[in-house]
């Protein structure tokens, strides 16, 4: 007699054979690799390491990581210095070139790694224009003109591919840029009109070129803006930059970077209720702010995944490596680069 459970059983026991012969045919059976680690198509992200904005913990991170899986095929890293930091690792044990490097953001060094063959690529921001734009439409909101602002109250600063062809136009482009914040910053800054502060995430060289722009605006629009640095890149430290600015008599608006969005929706919100205030660089979509200006991380991140390929078209085993995952432009440049990965379609 034709038994349906026993065939249901058997059926059931074929498929879970199946997915046993086609995870240890993509690596997952590697036990050395922690329950973290993402299969994406041909690629196995083994890890995302932070470093909670710390140069020595992630040459550490990079040195651990050389140590534990011997065998990696490439290191992405999703903040400025994230890189230079792999680069210094992998000079220390003579691996430079031997293990493929994908960045984000313009350091100097990656710009250097990328000309003497050691970094494949990186996705750049334009931090000048972060500075530049902020202070522009800071002006605008306080001076009561329009600005369209999209539906999703983001406005989009387009980001590059930077590779080996294209480098040196680049940071050509980048010290002239340094050149015009320069001599905005040597020329006397205004004594009078709107005034507005520029507050960034943590003390890191990508932040100069912002502060040419704020500096440059300053000169073009007529206005005093202020650049504050949480120097320990803490959100508390942030928090108390913010209680401090909007008890200064005068103060118009300000444009931040969140460190924790989720976590400083309250102090965000009491900042919005006595200033006009933007976000640029990361976003902190639950507050009050009035829209976001800067990078479309997760595109970004879908670039970095796009170079990926490019230096690994066969696959391979990857780390990422960030500075904190709290922060919302990290949680979207990582999820772009695993969706790239997987060859997510992207949504309309």
């Amino acid at each position: 007699m034709y038994n349906r459970s026993i065939d249901f059983r058997l059926s059931l026991l074929w498929t879970m054979s199946l997915y046993l012969i086609i995870s240890l045919s993509i690596g997952c059976s590697d036990s050395s690799l922690p329950d973290t680690a993402i299969t994406a198509g041909k690629y196995i992200i083994i890890d995302t390491r932070t470093d909670q904005g710390d140069r020595a913990t992630a040459k550490k991170n990079a040195e651990n990581t050389l140590k534990k899986y011997p065998d990696i095929d490439a290191m992405v890293g999703l903040w400025a210095y994230n890189v230079p930091q792999c680069l210094e690792a992998l000079k220390d044990v003579d691996k430079q070139g031997k293990i493929k490097l994908i960045s984000f953001d313009e350091d100097e060094l990656t710009l250097q790694g990328i000309k003497d063959g050691y970094v494949h690529g990186t996705v750049v921001q334009q931090p000048y224009e972060f500075g530049y734009q902020s202070v522009k439409y800071l002006k605008t909101l306080v001076e009561g003109e329009a600005v369209e602002i999209p539906d999703g109250k983001q406005l989009d600063i387009p980001t590059k591919v930077i590779k080996k062809d294209n480098v040196d136009d680049f940071w050509a482009n980048l010290k002239s840029l340094q050149q015009l914040g320069e001599t905005a910053k040597n020329t006397p800054r205004p004594t009078e009109g709107d005034y507005f502060a520029f507050v960034v995430n943590l003390p890191d060289p990508f932040w100069n070129y912002a502060r040419a722009g704020c500096y440059k605006a300053e000169q073009d629009f007529k206005v005093i803006c202020d650049f504050k640095i949480p120097h320990d890149g803490s959100s508390a430290e942030q928090n108390r930059i913010l209680e401090t600015l909007i008890q200064k008599e005068g103060l118009a608006g300000i444009a931040v970077s969140p460190l924790d969005p989720k976590n400083q929706t309250e102090i965000l919100n009491k900042v919005a209720a006595k200033v006009k205030l933007i976000c640029h660089d990361s976003d902190a979509p639950e507050s009050n702010r009035l829209f976001y200006l800067g990078t479309n991380n997760y595109s970004g991140g879908r670039q970095v995944g796009k170079l990926v390929k490019e230096a690994l078209p066969e696959g391979g085993k990857i780390m990422i490596f960030v500075g904190k995952m709290d922060v919302l432009n990290a949680q979207q440049r990582r999820q772009g680069v695993i969706d790239e990965l997987m060859d997510k379609p992207l949504s309309q």
